[in-house]
């Protein structure tokens, strides 16, 4: 019975990893700066670690692979328990936008755990694939076990089950900036406006009720204009808009072109 606990140990861990992965390539909170490329530049290369580990699990009973599953394990043990150390405001992104809440200590028990299966499940001679393969209805009930014990040890899970029975006026949910960009970048207006602007820094950014408004420098047709995005605060990137102003004094040098039209930005 050990021996088969300790089996389905790899394609848990393996599907985790997978999981994991896909989680940090969709687009997830990041921070207004530099910096923020940097950050998804890591965290694509975590998810990129992950997802080969997941594969590398599921397909060969290398020890050189379970060794690196335990080194990603307890390295991430170590970062979320130094978030937590520090005091820190920051999401350990450990499933992307999912974990978007301030790291704390069920976290870094959450990763504990995870490295001391890692750590047992180590010399297991099988595949996780060849586990799937064979697994009867005691490695299905052991599967099941592992992902409750997992769920209950998510924060993610635990936020989610607070903001339904606890749910938060949009006007006083602390969002933070970096979950605005996540929701702005990939959106429809976004997309529309990007080519006219001159900068990928917003010049100006606040926040009315439920929505935050982003104002950044742009051009149209020689123009110097404004444009002006209306983030929702439940960070749907469907519900953006945006709208484009200029100053209604600029004109135009040539003869035949008279005073501008002014549109009004979004929201001001």
């Amino acid at each position: 019975m050990t021996a088969l606990v300790l089996e389905v140990q790899i394609p848990f861990l393996a599907v985790l990893l997978l999981v994991a992965g896909v989680a940090k390539a969709f687009p997830h909170a990041r921070t207004p700066a530099l910096g923020r490329d940097r950050r998804g530049a890591v965290t694509l290369t975590v998810a990129a670690v992950e997802g080969m580990l997941g594969i590398l699990l599921l397909t060969t009973p290398l020890f050189v692979v379970r060794l690196a599953s335990v080194v990603f394990f307890a390295s991430a043990t170590s970062v979320v328990a130094d978030l937590v150390r520090r005091g820190s405001d920051e999401a350990c992104g450990c499933f992307g936008r999912l974990s978007s809440t301030p790291a704390g200590r069920l976290g870094v028990v959450r990763a504990a755990v995870l490295t001391g299966v890692a750590v047992a499940s180590a010399g297991v001679p099988k595949t996780g694939a060849q586990v799937l393969g064979s697994a009867g209805g005691w490695s299905v009930a052991l599967l099941a076990a592992d992902c409750a014990v997992f769920l209950a040890l998510s924060p993610e899970v635990v936020a989610a089950v607070q903001r339904r029975l606890h749910p938060i006026p949009c006007e006083f949910r602390d969002v933070p900036l970096g979950a605005t960009y996540a929701a702005l970048r990939p959106s429809p207006a976004w997309r529309e406006h990007a080519a006219s602007l001159t900068s990928r820094e917003p010049t100006d950014v606040w926040r009315e009720l439920c929505h935050r408004y982003l104002v950044y420098p742009g051009e149209v047709d020689g123009r110097p204009v404004e444009v002006v995005f209306a983030v929702p605060i439940d960070g749907r990137p469907s519900g953006v808009r945006a709208g484009v102003a200029w100053d209604p004094g600029w004109e135009r040098q040539d003869d035949d072109s008279g005073p501008q039209r002014v549109h009004s930005p979004v929201g001001r």
